[in-house]
């Protein structure tokens, strides 16, 4: 995390959108009342108490006029990340909880738009962990998290940047719980989406970051913890192994998974004679 003690101070008035919060009657945001955790050029992420006790994170990030315009078309990165990790809680998987969601403009910081969550206390990122506490590689048991990327998976989401730092581990080490946050790519299927490129990408973004700590054969317990049958997991563990992630591959990655999206929107995947079976589950390609 990047801390800067010089980010602007200043008394934020929003308007909350679509969380917990009745919208309406504006909430005081002021990063004089919390802890600051990350300041660059467009991003101020920060932790504060809210006016009702409740410890929260801020995240704003700064817009151009044109921009924030082209949002209020196409919509929020935070109102989309906020859906996303709303479907997440209703489907009992941990997660940064979403608390509310604002857009506007906000005084010295500008144009911008901002994503209120609960704060998980007791936690850090799973990347940090595992640099800081040497330990946790031969100790940490990564299968609760890989049974609920299964479950994710299998219900139709897709994180779309899951990665070791946008996972929390909380209560380590007495009972270790993986937390999911940062949900801006994320889609949404009407199906299972296991076996789908959809799927393969977050597996290998994720096990990217683990395999300079963990042992091949505990990668291969998780890949079971997920339902990759044996006969897959070779092949698979090879292909983990190979990949690379790039900024240029995740944004033709999210671009290829928007069209996707959109193209269930109006086409019928499925021909209607095909068997009632492939029409709930949808049609596995190998891994």
């Amino acid at each position: 995390m990047k801390r800067n003690s010089s980010a602007p101070s200043y008394l934020l008035q929003v308007f909350p959108r679509g969380g917990r919060l009745p919208e309406g009657i504006p909430v005081e945001l002021s990063l004089t009342r919390g802890e600051l955790i990350r300041h660059e050029p467009i991003t101020l992420i920060w932790r504060e108490v809210l006016a009702n006790g409740q410890q929260a994170v801020v995240k704003l990030y700064r817009r151009g006029l044109t921009a924030w315009c082209r949002s209020l078309a196409y919509g929020f990165r935070v109102q989309h990340e906020f859906n996303g990790l709303s479907l997440l809680e209703k489907l009992g998987i941990p997660c940064s909880l979403p608390l509310f969601w604002c857009h506007g403009h906000f005084g010295l910081y500008g144009w911008g738009e901002i994503l209120v969550t609960e704060w998980v206390a007791q936690s850090q990122p799973l990347r940090s962990l595992l640099v800081t506490r040497s330990e946790a590689s031969r100790f940490l048991d990564l299968s609760p998290l890989f049974a609920d990327m299964a479950r994710m998976h299998s219900l139709g989401l897709h994180h779309g940047m899951l990665r070791t730092r946008n996972i929390l581990v909380k209560n380590y080490p007495e009972g270790p719980v993986f937390v999911f946050i940062d949900m801006p790519r994320f889609h949404h299927f009407l199906r299972d989406i296991r076996g789908t490129r959809m799927a393969r990408y977050d597996l290998m973004f994720l096990c990217q970051g683990l395999l300079p700590y963990f042992r091949e054969d505990q990668v291969m317990l998780w890949l079971s913890a997920y339902g990759i049958p044996e006969s897959e997991k070779i092949d698979l563990l090879v292909r983990l192994k190979r990949f690379r992630s790039t900024r240029f591959l995740r944004r033709v990655l999210g671009a290829e998974f928007n069209v996707r999206i959109v193209m269930t929107k109006f086409f019928t995947f499925y021909p209607r004679n095909a068997p009632e079976n492939q029409q709930q589950m949808g049609s596995r390609t190998s891994y």
